[in-house]
């Protein structure tokens, strides 16, 4: 990956996060400004809200093509709801829009079981280069 801003990157705050004044736990964000120099970075929710938070605090979907092993090295051991959530996250990822991007985080918000196989920490310094698919 290149060294790109996260800024326009959608996210999730940790659901686990102890101390958030902003009370974001679990909420999805978009991040405004990502400041390297004090590992800080500023997002806003969907209600204009604002915070800052330490990129540890924040998740962001894993890739596409880390999603789909997953299924295919553990899918009988996964669940059929988890299973066909994390299905639906994929299929959401080949639109290559923020629309779908959000929608594939609200599915994650509603089954926190699948947070793990579909959420990765934000790394400070790297975006997520969308996957675009065009239909004929």
């Amino acid at each position: 990956m290149k060294n790109e801003s996260l800024n326009g990157t959608l996210v999730m705050v940790s659901p686990d996060l102890k101390n958030d004044p902003a009370q974001g736990q679990g909420k999805i964000a978009l991040v405004n400004y990502e400041s390297l120099h004090d590992k800080e970075i500023y997002v806003a929710f969907d209600n204009g809200q604002e915070a800052i938070y330490h990129p540890d605090a924040l998740l962001r979907l894993k890739g596409k093509e880390d999603i789909l092993a997953e299924l295919l090295d553990n899918g009988s051991e996964i669940r059929g709801d988890d299973y066909k959530d994390l299905y639906k996250i994929t299929m959401l990822q080949d639109r290559g829009t923020g629309k779908a991007e959000w929608q594939a985080l609200e599915i994650v918000q509603q089954n926190q079981r699948i947070s793990n196989t579909a959420l990765e920490p934000v790394k400070p310094g790297q975006a997520i280069a969308l996957q675009k698919s065009y239909s004929r």
